[in-house]
C-alpha cells in the first residue's frame, strides 16, 4: 500500500501480530462473578511504554480495502488479515488529525478498555499495535448491516420497506440488546457516556453491537478527578451538527496522574450532569439517561432536543426542556407505559431515574408481557385494564354481543315480535359471555392471592393488600383469600371486622381457622389498644398460631405516633417473648429529633427475632453480639449506621432499604462474601476485620464515598486495599 494509489498512510498494514504481554497487567483480578479490576493496568501503561507495540512490517499482515466510516478523531477501514484469511475492521487516528500525546493515550485507553468488555453486544477487539511512524491502531470484528441512526433516518422518511421491517416490537428488541451490553459494562465499573443511534450497529442477522467506547471510563477514575468543572462555553455559538461529540481531556490535579481521561458527550443525548460539565456527578445513571434518550428516538423517530446551536441544546438539556414522546409524535400512538419509561429514565435528577439498567430492562419486559410498569406508578384500575387486555378474547366476545344487541334493537321498530325473540336470544348469549368472563376472572384470582402472600412475606404490605383486593374482586368466593383478609385485619387490630369475616358472617365462604376465630372473638370489643396490652397481644398471636402476622402488626403499630417511654418498654417485653432463650433483653433507645431513633440491642447473643422493631424509623442500630437477626424487618429507609460486629450473620443482606448506610461494621461475623457491597454506595466507613475466610472483592474500589476501611492485617499486600490506600482512603489494620 502506498500513497500513489490514494490509500491513506495510516492504513498501511502492521508488520506483525501484537504479542505484548505488558499491555495487560499481570495482576488483573477476576472475582467469582468475573468482575475485572483493570484500573492498575490502564494506569501503568503510559506513553513511555509504547515501544513494545511497534510493528515494523504491517504490510505482511494487513491490506487495506476501503474506508468504512470516520468520526471524531478515528477512521475505520476494512482490511484483509492475511494470517486468518478474513476481513477485519481497523481503527486508526485520521490523517487530518494531529495525533498529540493525549490523542494517542485516549486511543489506546479505548482499545484496552473495549478489549476487556467481552459481551455478545460489544464489538470484540483482535489486536492493538503502532505502525512504524508511532501511530496507534487496533483491529476488531468487521460488522455488516447499518447503524440504528441510519434505520431511524429511513423511518423518518417513511420508507415503506423499513417501516415494514422495523416495527416497534423489533426496535424494542434492538434496544434491549443495547441495554444488556450497558448493564454488563456497568458490572465492570465502566460507563459508556456516548450512547446514541449512530453508535449502535444492527446486523443483517439480528446481531446488535454497541460501538465507540472512546468516551467510556471507569467510575473510579471520575471519582478521583478533583479538577475544575468542564466548560463547553467555547462551543456555545457552534452550529449543531447531527451526532456531533464534544470532548475534553481531564487530569486529576490532586493525584498528578499520568493518565488523562476524556469526558464529553453528544448534545441532544448527553445527560444534564454532562451538559453542566461536572465529572464528579457522572454515575451509572448517566448511561441510564442516555438509554432513555435512545428509547425516545426509537419511539418518536426524533432526538429529544431540538436546537440550532450547541448552547441552545445544552441549555434545554439542563432544564429538561423536551416534549413527552406522545406530544412529539402523536401520529406514532406511543403507549403510555413506554412514554412513562422514557420520562423516568430521563429524569433531571439522577436519583429519580432507574437505579440501574437492570430495572429499566425489567420495565420493558413488563410492558411486552402486558403488565404494569413501575414507571407508571400503576393503580388498581391500571392493573385491571391490563388484565382485560391480556384476555382480549373474552372482551371481544362481549363487545360483539353488545353490537348484536344494538343491531337487534334498531330492527325492533320494524318487527316487535321478531326482535323480541332475537333480543332474548342475544341476552342469553350475553349471559353466557358474562359467565365466561366471570370464569376467566375466577381462574386468575388465585394468582393474585399467591402474589399477595409473596408480597406479605416480602414485607410489602401495601402491595399485598392491593393484590388481595384484586383477588377478591375477581372471585368473591375465594375462601383462602377471605382467610388472609381476616388475618390481616387482626394484624391491623381491627378485631371486630376480623371476627365478622373469619366467622363467615360477612356472607362469603371463608376457610375455617378456629384459632384465628377465637383470637378475633377475644378482642372483638377492644376499641383501642394501649402499650400495656401489647405484650399480652403478642403472646396471644403466638398462642393462636397467627405469629406470621406479627411483622405487619408491629409495622402498623410503630408507624403511628406513640409515647416513647411506654412503647419501648412494651417492645422490650415483646422481644423477650419472641426470643425465649435470650432471657432479659437489653434494649436502649434515643430519639434523633424528628428523623427517627438510635436503637441499641447489642450484647444479646441469643437474640434472633427483631420483629418488634418493624416499622420504626431506625437511623442507627447497634446489633453487636446478637444472633442472626432478620434485617429485612428494618423496613424504613434512612438508616445511616449499622453495627453487626460479633453477630452470627452469615451473609450480607442486599436490601434496598439499607442503601443509605454511611457506616457499616461486620467485623467478627461469618460474612465471607461481600461482592454486593456496591449496593451501599454511600458508605464512608466500613469494618470487615476479624473475618476468617473473607474474600476481598475488587468492587470495594467503586465505593466512591469511602473514607476509612478497617481490615485484617493479612490483607496488607492485597492489590485492592493498596489501590484504595493510594486513592486516599484511611486503612486501619486489625488482627484476627
Amino acid at each position: 500500500m502506498d500513497n500513489a494509489d490514494n490509500t491513506p498512510r495510516k492504513t498501511e498494514a502492521p508488520r506483525r501480530e501484537i504479542g505484548n504481554a505488558s499491555l495487560f497487567a499481570d495482576d488483573i483480578i477476576f472475582s467469582n462473578t468475573e468482575k475485572i479490576l483493570f484500573e492498575e493496568d490502564l494506569e501503568r501503561n503510559s506513553a513511555s511504554g509504547r515501544d513494545s507495540l511497534m510493528d515494523e512490517k504491517p504490510e505482511d499482515r494487513y491490506t487495506a480495502n476501503r474506508k468504512l466510516n470516520e468520526g471524531g478523531m478515528k477512521s475505520i477501514w476494512e482490511v484483509n488479515d492475511h494470517r486468518t484469511a478474513r476481513k477485519v475492521a481497523m481503527a486508526l487516528i485520521q490523517d487530518s488529525k494531529i495525533a498529540s500525546e493525549d490523542d494517542i493515550d485516549s486511543f489506546l485507553y479505548e482499545a484496552r478498555l473495549t478489549a476487556n468488555l467481552q459481551h455478545p453486544n460489544i464489538i470484540p477487539i483482535y489486536d492493538i499495535a503502532l505502525d512504524e511512524n508511532g501511530n496507534p491502531y487496533f483491529t476488531m470484528k468487521a460488522l455488516q448491516g447499518e447503524t440504528l441512526g441510519d434505520i431511524l433516518h429511513q423511518l423518518r422518511s417513511d420508507d415503506a420497506e423499513y417501516v415494514k421491517r422495523y416495527t416497534r416490537t423489533r426496535l424494542l428488541g434492538i434496544f434491549l440488546k443495547v441495554c444488556n451490553a450497558i448493564d454488563y459494562a456497568h458490572t465492570k465499573g465502566v460507563i459508556h457516556l456516548d450512547l446514541k443511534p449512530s453508535n449502535i450497529n444492527v446486523g443483517d442477522f439480528g446481531d446488535v453491537h454497541v460501538l465507540d467506547w472512546g468516551l467510556s471510563t471507569l467510575i473510579t477514575h471520575l471519582n478521583e478527578y478533583d479538577g475544575e468543572t468542564v466548560s463547553w462555553q467555547s462551543m456555545d455559538d457552534v452550529e449543531l451538527e447531527n451526532g456531533q461529540t464534544l470532548t475534553r481531556y481531564l487530569k486529576g490535579s490532586a493525584k498528578q496522574r499520568e493518565r488523562k481521561n476524556v469526558v464529553g458527550g453528544t448534545p441532544g443525548y448527553m445527560s444534564p450532569e454532562q451538559a453542566q460539565g461536572v465529572p464528579s456527578d457522572i454515575d451509572f445513571q448517566t448511561d441510564v439517561y442516555m438509554l432513555g434518550s435512545l428509547l425516545y428516538e426509537i419511539l418518536t423517530y426524533h432526538c429529544p432536543f431540538k436546537g440550532d446551536t450547541v448552547k441552545e441544546v445544552l441549555q434545554k438539556t439542563v432544564r429538561a426542556d423536551f416534549p413527552m414522546p406522545g406530544t412529539r409524535a402523536p401520529e406514532r400512538k406511543i403507549p403510555a407505559a413506554l412514554s412513562a419509561i422514557v420520562m423516568k429514565a430521563m429524569a433531571l435528577d439522577p436519583a429519580d431515574r432507574y437505579p440501574n439498567v437492570a430495572t429499566l430492562i425489567s420495565d420493558i419486559h413488563k410492558y411486552q408481557e402486558g403488565f404494569a410498569t413501575t414507571a407508571e406508578n400503576p393503580t388498581f384500575l391500571t392493573h385491571l385494564l391490563l388484565l382485560v387486555k391480556r384476555h382480549k378474547l373474552a372482551v371481544s366476545l362481549v363487545a360483539a354481543t353488545v353490537a348484536v344487541i344494538a343491531a337487534v334493537t334498531a330492527r325492533s321498530f320494524q318487527s316487535v315480535r321478531q326482535s323480541e325473540q332475537v333480543a332474548l336470544d342475544a341476552l342469553g348469549r350475553l349471559q353466557e359471555k358474562n359467565e365466561y368472563i366471570a370464569s376467566t376472572a375466577r381462574q386468575v384470582a388465585p394468582d393474585y392471592l399467591n402474589l399477595a402472600r409473596q408480597q406479605q412475606n416480602d414485607l410489602a404490605f401495601s402491595k399485598a393488600e392491593k393484590s388481595l383486593d384484586t383477588a377478591l374482586a375477581f372471585d368473591p368466593e375465594l375462601a383462602d383469600a377471605w382467610l388472609l383478609k381476616g388475618r390481616i385485619l387482626l394484624a391491623q387490630r381491627d378485631f371486630s371486622k376480623a371476627w365478622n369475616i373469619l366467622s363467615g358472617n360477612h356472607g362469603h365462604a371463608v376457610t375455617k381457622d378456629p384459632p384465628s376465630v377465637r383470637l378475633a372473638r377475644k378482642y372483638s370489643t377492644l376499641d383501642e389498644m394501649t402499650d400495656e396490652q401489647l405484650p399480652q397481644l403478642v403472646k396471644d398471636f403466638v398462642a393462636y398460631n397467627v405469629a406470621e402476622q406479627l411483622p405487619r402488626f408491629f409495622y402498623e403499630l410503630n408507624k403511628s405516633s406513640f409515647q416513647a417511654e411506654t412503647r419501648f418498654s412494651a417492645l422490650a417485653e415483646a422481644l423477650e417473648i419472641l426470643n425465649p432463650e435470650a432471657g432479659g433483653i437489653n434494649l436502649q433507645w434515643q430519639p434523633t429529633g424528628s428523623r427517627g431513633w438510635i436503637i441499641d440491642i447489642g450484647g444479646n447473643p441469643d437474640l434472633d427475632d427483631i420483629t418488634p422493631l418493624c416499622g420504626l424509623q431506625v437511623m442507627m442500630l447497634n446489633a453487636n453480639g446478637t444472633g442472626s437477626p432478620d434485617l429485612r424487618l428494618l423496613t424504613e429507609p434512612g438508616m445511616v449506621e449499622l453495627r453487626l460486629s460479633g453477630s452470627q450473620l452469615n451473609h450480607l443482606f442486599d436490601l434496598d432499604q439499607l442503601t443509605s448506610l454511611q457506616s457499616l461494621d461486620i467485623s467478627g461475623t461469618n460474612i465471607r462474601n461481600i461482592s454486593n457491597i456496591l449496593k451501599y454506595s454511600r458508605l464512608r466507613t466500613l469494618d470487615i476485620s476479624r473475618i476468617e475466610g473473607l474474600t476481598i472483592t475488587p468492587q470495594l474500589i467503586w465505593l466512591r464515598n469511602l473514607k476509612m476501611l478497617t481490615v485484617s492485617e493479612a490483607f496488607r499486600e492485597d492489590p485492592t486495599i493498596q489501590s484504595l490506600s493510594r486513592r486516599g482512603v484511611i486503612i486501619i489494620y486489625s488482627g484476627l
